[in-house]
């Protein structure tokens, strides 16, 4: 009896040491498909990382936070609604031409039609970067009141916003963290023309639950700069005026693989149009993320909470600094607590503000 129990007992020994051995040989497995699924992108993270820091030598940042209205003109009109069936025709699209004659306002598509006398027209639409030409005819309105089309068109936005940084070597600025877009479906506004203008925020519309805040500001006539690129992490343009950049004081920037999951402060202006700064936690670092939702994170500012319940429309742009490094900035609140949000990476910012200069100097 006693060696069968020691029997038992030395089996018992030997498939736990087997089933240790399996677990561990498993869990070796299960890190190689994540490495070997992973390694691409990881490796991405980091050779783009060094692109970015070693062009990032040659910049000077220096803080933003200043609230700014924003104007943007559309290339081409965009559509906005439809009052009718029997087109090709979405919402989202940019009509940039009528006839071969460019669109460029609500007022040139309103003449070409007057003038058409109901003459089925050519139109050449822009769908999400791809062109493709199709016709319309126009729809007679009742009491001989001439023509229309049937619908509802867009030929500029305007908004409140937040400066990220200035790049002083340029005298250049990036703002938003994200696209001026319109629609439900967030197409991006491809623009011919914009710029960025004082403003001066009256009133906060506080976020709760489902419902988002806002910072109220006038729009004013005095510009500060002009816009030359609409991207998906922020929009981007020179600084016209020399005041603008005065007394900045340079900062430096910090790379996503810097970032920590800790405190870390944003700066803003609310309704006292002061910049200034608040508390808040960085809660996950999306390494491998591309977009504009980079990093999540959450308001802890008493402050802040109290005025405006955490993160609300204006404050896109808003730059998060961690350890004194610009790190990224504000870019999307979340529906159901805004206090808690998402943030882009800076270096994202930079990529994306060298190539729209690229491409106006091309375009040059």
């Amino acid at each position: 009896m006693r060696r069968w129990i020691e029997n038992c007992k030395e089996n018992m020994r030997k498939n736990i040491r087997s089933k240790r051995v399996l677990s561990f040989a498993f869990i070796v497995i299960l890190l190689g498909f994540y490495f070997y699924f992973n390694y691409s992108k990881l490796m991405a993270v980091y050779h783009l990382q060094d692109q970015i820091s070693k062009e990032a030598e040659e910049m000077r940042f220096a803080l933003g936070g200043e609230g700014i209205g924003v104007k943007l003109l559309a290339t081409g009109v965009l559509v906005m609604g439809l009052d009718r069936t029997d087109t090709e025709l979405k919402i989202g699209d940019i009509i940039l031409s009528v006839n071969d004659q460019k669109v460029e306002a609500n007022a040139d598509l309103e003449e070409i039609v007057k003038e058409s006398n109901g003459k089925a027209l050519t139109l050449k639409v822009s769908r999400e970067g791809t062109e493709f030409v199709t016709s319309i005819t126009p729809i007679k309105q009742e009491n001989n009141a001439g023509y229309k089309l049937g619908l509802w068109v867009k030929d500029s936005s305007a908004g409140v916003g937040t400066v990220t940084f200035y790049e002083l070597n340029k005298q250049s600025f990036a703002a938003l963290g994200h696209a001026v877009t319109e629609t439900q479906e967030n197409y991006i506004l491809p623009i011919t023309s914009g710029g960025i203008t004082r403003t001066n925020i009256y009133a906060i519309q506080k976020g709760v639950p489902k419902v988002p805040g806002e910072l109220k500001g006038t729009i004013t006539n005095d510009i500060l700069g002009e816009i030359y690129g609409n991207t998906d992490k922020g929009i981007y343009g020179h600084i016209l005026k020399e005041d603008v950049l005065k007394e900045k004081q340079e900062i430096e920037i910090a790379s996503k693989t810097e970032i920590q999951e800790k405190e870390a402060s944003i700066f803003c202006t609310l309704d006292d149009n002061v910049v200034r700064e608040y508390q808040i936690q960085i809660e996950k670092v999306l390494l491998t993320s591309t977009g504009n939702k980079n990093m999540i994170i959450k308001i802890t500012d008493e402050d802040l909470i109290n005025k405006t319940g955490g993160i609300v429309q204006g404050m896109s742009g808003s730059p998060i600094v961690q350890d004194g490094k610009l790190i990224g900035a504000v870019t999307h609140v979340f529906l159901n607590d805004p206090t808690k949000g998402y943030g882009v990476f800076i270096e994202n910012m930079i990529l994306d503000m060298q190539t729209v200069e690229n491409e106006e100097i091309d375009y040059q």
